[in-house]
């Protein structure tokens, strides 16, 4: 944890609380329940998912709102929470800052690769939908 504090977002163990790193970074649409629960079923196979939250709280349920949601998010706080979201998950997972997986969907897929080109350093493997 970064000074004691966990990044906004969502976080899925497996049962025996350590594993492998997965940063999942969501669509346009939010952190909604698809994301969470894409989390979920990586942790049930023995994964650490985070999924930091870029919207702090707003879900789209529909393509006006992805838009207006997305067009009004700060590329650098949105670059700022992946990267705290990285040294999170590096913490919690117990394996240390040897690379994550990192899965990145549309908006997602796009920080995915400015993560991969700014910060190679937390990176293991990276997969872009």
């Amino acid at each position: 944890m970064l000074n004691n504090v966990q990044p906004h977002g969502y976080l899925a163990l497996p049962p025996t609380g350590k594993g492998q790193p997965v940063l999942v970074l969501h669509a346009w649409w939010g952190l909604n329940d698809t994301m969470k629960a894409f989390c979920t079923r990586l942790a049930s196979a023995g994964f650490v998912a985070f999924a930091p939250d870029l919207y702090h709280g707003k879900i789209a349920d529909t393509i006006a709102d992805a838009e207006t949601f997305s067009d009004a998010l700060d590329p650098g706080q949105a670059k700022a929470d992946i990267v705290a979201a990285t040294i999170f998950l590096s913490q919690h997972s117990g394996q240390g800052d040897r690379g994550l997986a990192v899965i990145g969907f549309s908006l997602g897929a796009y920080y995915a690769l400015d993560l991969s080109a700014t910060h190679p350093e937390h990176i293991g493997i990276l997969f872009d939908f």
